[in-house]
């Protein structure tokens, strides 16, 4: 089993779901049961199976949620702006200039957001086991991330809205094999390797950024606590 992944795990069944986002059918499978990793990770890559690189499924599966009463709704929501101390999931087509590939789907702790960028870690940038152990911590409080995996993001580059996922769901969210690793040379994108990125990513990974979680909100308590 990988090392803590039982620790993260807060499975709650809805028991009315309506409308069921991938992440309401993952939580159901479990019957509210903590999970083995390599039982929650097959439990994922069957539902994800179905949207394939369209980050689009995702969001249209959290609008349709959010059309049902709110006893059916998942504690995910859709955001038109970050927060720092939420974890998001987006569609973005990065700056080029400097860059040597970058991900067209990130998975980012937010540190700190401004009106037009923020900055946070892609969680995509480690491989899956290691990502348990930076939400674990997360989770306790505190922030333990290698430095590699932060990166500023231009609110104008995303592509529509971003997924704020709820704490409850960040087991989920860790397992999706959204990454997506592209060169994009003159327009054309070339694929980069998962596997080379995550073999960048261990040759840094003791060169962390640490300290304690800072968590804001959108205006209400719910928005703050959905995710600690």
């Amino acid at each position: 089993m990988a090392q803590g992944f039982q620790d993260i795990q807060r499975n709650k069944v809805n028991k009315e779901p309506g409308y069921k986002t991938l992440f309401e059918k993952v939580t159901a499978r479990t019957g509210g049961e903590k999970k083995s990793y390599s039982w929650y990770r097959a439990a994922v890559l069957a539902e994800a199976g179905k949207y394939k690189k369209n980050f689009k499924k995702y969001v249209l599966d959290e609008k349709g949620d959010k059309g049902g009463h709110i006893e059916e709704q998942d504690i995910n929501e859709l955001r038109k702006f970050t927060v720092d101390g939420h974890l998001y999931m987006f569609e973005y087509m990065a700056k080029m200039r400097w860059l040597p590939y970058y991900d067209r789907f990130p998975l980012v702790y937010v540190i700190k957001s401004t009106k037009e960028e923020f900055w946070g870690a892609n969680l995509h940038y480690l491989p899956v086991k290691k990502r348990i152990l930076c939400v674990k911590k997360l989770m306790d409080g505190k922030i333990d991330i290698p430095k590699v995996c932060f990166h500023k993001y231009l609110h104008n580059h995303v592509k529509g809205l971003y997924i704020d996922l709820a704490s409850e769901e960040w087991d989920t969210a860790i397992l999706l094999p959204t990454e997506d690793f592209v060169k994009d040379v003159n327009g054309v994108k070339f694929p980069i390797n998962k596997e080379e990125v995550w073999k960048e990513t261990n040759e840094k990974y003791y060169d962390k950024i640490t300290g304690h979680r800072l968590i804001k909100g959108y205006g209400t308590k719910q928005s703050r606590e959905m995710s600690k």
